[in-house]
Formats: C-alpha cells, structure tokens, sequence
C-alpha cells in the first residue's frame, strides 16, 4: 500500500502484505501470510479465516467464516470479533474489546480495562485478580462473573443483570429491568423502563428517573443514595437523597438520619423524623426540617430567597448561609400556634407556647436563636425585625 486506506487481500500462496500509512485492512487465508505495519501508521485490521495472532502494530482482528477458529491479541488496545461458530478470543495487555458474536464463545481480557459482548448463556468470560476494571455488556441476562466489576444490559428487551462481590455498576436498558447488586458499594441505573433495582450489602447508590422505579434495600445493609431526576421520597432504609437535571422537583426523606440535596432549581426538601441535612443549593428553596435536630443549608451566594418552615416538633435546628436583608431568606414559623412576640423598652421576647403540633406538657419557653457563619448579623439586628406574624432576618 502506500498514503492511503488500503485493503490488501493476498489471496492463495504465502503473501507479504505492507500497508504503509493510512488506515489499512488485511485478508489472511493461510498461516504463511506475512503483514508488516510499522509504528504511528494509522489503525490497522485483520479480516482473517484461520487462527490468528495479532502482530506487532496491528490493532484490530475479526474472524471470518464458519469454522471455530481463534484469535488473540497483542500489547495494543485491541478489538477482536468472532464468527458465527465457537471462537476463543484472547487479549493481552492493552484496554480489548472482545465479541464472540454468534455460538459459544470463550472471551480471556487479559490486563488492561477490557470490555465484553455477551449474546448467549454459553459465553465464558475469563478475568484473573488485578487486571484491570472490566465490563461485560450483554444482549441476555447476566451475572457478573470473577474479577469483572461493570454490567450494562443491551437490546430492548427486559433482562436482569446481577452483580458480585466486588463494587459494580450496572446498567439497564430500556425496557423493564430487575438490577441487583451483591456485596460491593454497587451503582444501580435501571434506564428507561419500569426498573427493580437491589443494591444487597455494602454503600449502594440508585438512580432514579420514572415514578415507576422501585428500589428495595434492607436493615444494615449500608448507607445508600439515591439520586432522582423525578420528584422522591425515600423508602426504607435509605439514608441520602440528591435531586438532579435542571427541573424545580421535591425530596422528602424518611424516618432515619437523612442527607437530602436539591438541585439548581426551586426545590421543597422535607426531612423526617431523624436528624436530617438538608441542602437546597441554587434556587428558591423551601426546607423543612420535621422532627429532629436538623442542619439547613440555604445555599450560599445564590441570589434566591430561600424559606426554612417551622411546623413540627421542637428539636434544636441549625441554619447555615442565611442571606440578610431586603429580599434575603426568610423563617417561617406560620404551622406554630401559641407564637408570641413580647417587647418590654428596647428588648424583644420570642416565646413559644404548647401549641407545637404533636407537642403536649411544653409550657412557656423561649426559642434560642443560634447565629452561624453569618457576618454583620447579630442580636440586635434579631430584635429589631420580627413584625407581626411574619419573622424576616435583615
């Protein structure tokens, strides 16, 4: 060959085939085929009909024909593709891609970061300790053998994909998957479709993106996320939650201690009963803390007016990045019955009745107003600015 993209078919005999520069494509039909590529010449493949070994600048290798023949790789990035028979397909120790194709295949990565195909049961896929983080992708069910760690399914139809030991991540396609993890912190990502998603031991995370999606996680079985494009309440036994995309959509946690995290726009994020933080970031946001000793992260510098609502239990409550003054953020304590504002000369009672909801037996108190990260804000600025029944901090 010469500059160019050249395809160099030998035919019968003992060929020598020499691309040259360019992107070129070899036909090898007998084992005294000779093809000589030198380095930094394009990317080159091998369309061949016998057992074949890659050699050296050679970077891709596909079987033809419909005998079981073999092929194996080099130190390259290699891509390797079977025929419609029985094939071993072998890499070495570059980041391979290896598809059997049709039959039962046997497919050994090698080192590297090697990638799978899978199209039927009697696949076999082959990965030793410490070579690399390996994913299979299969057009069937599938469960994630030794030393592989990713699994995304493929086609349209609904399967299931199962993990191992290790940390996987696996990924449905659109149809309706059942994603289940093992004993690894597993990321679970049913797609499109209505998915069941098991994330099993370890610090498993979820996403979520259809009111349809089911995730099902049991006691102790680590601290799980789960990150939703969709509106989300937390179901039992998941501890974090993270709204995503760019839509104004709501969080609401559970009765453990939960981390939930708004996104760029207008969120409602509702704690539960435990000991939550609640993160609203960008946009006008809305926190609700609930029951427990909650933290409430107004967002800093987000120019929005967020607002933290007052309408359950009596715990101690942290508020951090509160923006002061004219159109800054607001606490609303309008769900407290019995809420009193005393003002004897230059000072300023805040007292809190019984009327708490669900709260009996408090009597008369004072609501402790605790300052946090907030510069140029003090008690007298407090003081000075409760009117009526609406408390804004200025």
């Amino acid at each position: 060959g010469g500059l160019g993209n050249d395809t160099l078919n030998g035919g019968a005999g003992a060929d020598t085939m020499i691309g040259g520069l360019g992107n070129d494509s070899y036909y090898v039909d007998s084992t005294a085929d000779i093809i000589t590529e030198n380095l930094n010449e394009g990317t080159d493949s091998v369309f061949s009909i016998i057992n074949y070994t890659l050699g050296n600048n050679l970077e891709n290798l596909t079987l033809t024909g419909t005998t079981a023949i073999n092929g194996t790789g080099n130190a390259l990035n290699n891509s390797i593709t079977g025929n419609a028979a029985a094939n071993v397909l072998t890499g070495g120790l570059g980041n391979d891609t290896l598809n059997g194709g049709a039959d039962a295949d046997t497919m050994i990565g090698g080192l590297g970061n090697d990638s799978y195909y899978v199209n039927s049961t009697a696949d076999i896929i082959t990965e030793n300790l410490n070579e690399g983080t390996d994913s299979v992708f299969s057009i069937i069910d599938y469960t994630l053998g030794d030393n592989l760690e990713n699994l995304t399914l493929t086609g349209t139809t609904a399967i299931n994909g199962t993990g191992n030991a290790l940390n996987n991540s696996i990924t449905g396609n659109a149809a309706d998957n059942v994603l289940t993890g093992g004993l690894g912190n597993d990321t679970l990502n049913g797609g499109a479709g209505a998915d069941t998603m098991i994330g099993g031991l370890g610090n498993d995370s979820y996403y979520v993106d259809s009111t349809a999606d089911i995730i099902t996680e049991n006691l102790n079985e680590g601290t799980d996320s789960v990150f939703s494009i969709i509106n989300y309440t937390l179901g039992n036994d998941l501890e974090n939650l993270t709204l995503t995309g760019t839509t104004a959509i709501n969080g609401t946690g559970n009765a453990l201690n939960n981390s939930i995290t708004g996104n760029a726009a207008d969120n409602v994020l509702t704690g539960g009963l435990g000991n939550d933080t609640l993160n609203g970031g960008a946009g006008a946001d809305t926190l609700i803390g609930g029951f427990g000793n909650d933290s409430l992260y107004l967002g800093l510098n987000d120019n929005a007016v967020d607002n933290v609502n007052y309408v359950l239990g009596d715990a101690t409550d942290t508020v951090y990045q509160f923006v002061r003054g004219v159109g800054g953020d607001q606490l609303n304590f309008t769900g407290i019955a019995n809420f009193d504002v005393i003002t004897s000369g230059t000072s300023t009672l805040v007292r809190v009745g019984d009327g708490i909801a669900n709260n009996t037996g408090f009597g008369t108190g004072q609501l402790l107003v605790t300052l946090s990260g907030t510069s140029g804000f003090n008690s007298t600025n407090f003081g000075d600015n409760l009117f009526g029944g609406t408390f804004l901090f200025s």
